[in-house]
């Protein structure tokens, strides 16, 4: 198999940019969801613009990950139990669905 030296190169740098990279969102947001359903959330970005999407309900608590993109926009933020987060850090807020259930989050950054 022949690898080109160019896309060995291109790796490279792209590694080295994704390591020198910092989300501009990076650190700890907490809000509330309501709708049909209500509770806590607790978004964690980190440093790469990973989130880790912490929900709590009454005893209830799961937790599931996602992106965060430079624009904010929250992207592929589903539990495994069918709860899909979606909206915009930069707007604070958005959406939520699970089943039949939905409605609306908001969050700030501590």
């Amino acid at each position: 198999m022949t690898v080109s030296c160019q896309r060995i190169i291109d790796q490279k740098i792209f590694d080295e940019e994704l390591s020198n990279y910092t989300s501009p969102y990076q650190g700890s947001w907490y809000g509330d969801y309501t709708g049909t359903s209500s509770g806590s959330l607790k978004i964690t970005v980190y440093k790469a613009g990973n989130i880790e999407v912490v929900r709590t309900q009454h005893n209830y608590s799961e937790t599931f990950f996602g992106q965060v993109y430079d624009n904010g926009v929250i992207n592929n933020a589903v539990s495994n139990s069918g709860f899909s987060l979606t909206g915009n850090l930069n707007t604070v807020s958005g959406i939520w669905k699970i089943s039949s259930e939905s409605g609306t989050w908001t969050i700030k950054k501590q």
